[in-house]
């Protein structure tokens, strides 16, 4: 089963979008850093530091779609400050 995201990629870094639910699932949520953000149901993982992270867990291959973006894209998403 091969699983598809979006990765946002901007001038100087990317991140990518996973449901909540699923890193919840996985019981990552807790380990994600404020260097992502989050917006309705969805994480949007940085891609230096909590991608890695996730794609260890998830043990599978995977496909990123790529959406090109501004750096300041996400300035309108919270940053991730854990599960409140």
């Amino acid at each position: 089963l091969l699983l598809t995201y979006k990765h946002f990629v901007g001038d100087t870094k990317g991140w990518v979008e996973v449901k909540k639910s699923e890193l919840a699932r996985l019981g990552l949520l807790d380990s994600i850093s404020s260097a992502s953000y989050e917006k309705d149901n969805y994480i949007y993982l940085d891609e230096d530091i909590d991608f890695s992270f996730f794609l260890l867990s998830i043990g599978s291959e995977i496909e990123l779609i790529e959406i090109s973006v501004n750096d300041n894209y996400f300035c309108n998403y919270k940053k991730y400050r854990g599960d409140n």
